[in-house]
């Protein structure tokens, strides 16, 4: 009878190694743990990397760029966090390659504040960082950013890719209820 005991105990012992016993066959744990969760950071500043590729053209390192939430296609009167995640990021790459932002309207944190422009100077933004994003079923998320130019309000820059839609993604995307008081009207 102990032997009997002691397969099961030796599983479940073993069961902190990397194979794992589930169902019918072996899975590696770090597959049940990590669901090919995206290193935001790191697409979109490649997102950053190609649109000033294509607008660098258009934009001098003295124009100041402004941050936008991205819209929501589903419920456009709603922001979430990735809405403004996306473009602080793509900002944040961007002045690190030396150009002016002003990401006071998707800061996520207060981190941000170094890249906010004096505001002393009242200057209009010259161009705007925005774009939408579309959450497809439980699979991923359809995010289109642009870079438009104030001055003649056409589009300078575009790239549209998606992003795998894991619990984390979902959670940055939907939009969380709010309680709005309204008065009765007489």
């Amino acid at each position: 009878m102990r032997r009997f005991w002691l397969v099961p105990l030796s599983l479940i012992a073993l069961s902190g190694c990397e194979p794992l016993m589930v169902g019918a066959g072996l899975v590696a744990a770090n597959e049940i743990i990590n669901e090919q969760d995206p290193n935001f950071a790191a697409q979109n500043y490649a997102v950053a990397d190609y649109l000033i590729s294509q607008a660098d053209t258009y934009i001098d390192r003295d124009d100041l760029i402004l941050a936008e939430p991205l819209t929501d296609i589903q419920a456009p009167e709603i922001s979430t966090t990735i809405a403004k995640l996306i473009p602080e990021q793509i900002g944040v790459r961007l002045s690190q390659l030396g150009y002016r932002l002003d990401l006071s309207r998707v800061a996520t944190s207060g981190t941000t504040s170094y890249v906010r422009p004096a505001l002393t100077e009242n200057r209009k933004p010259d161009f705007l960082i925005t774009g939408n994003y579309l959450r497809r079923t439980n699979h991923d998320i359809d995010i289109k950013a642009r870079i438009i130019d104030l001055k003649t309000n056409s589009i300078v820059a575009v790239f549209d890719y998606s992003i795998y839609m894991t619990r984390g993604v979902r959670d940055l995307s939907t939009p969380k209820p709010k309680i709005i008081r309204t008065t009765p009207t007489q």
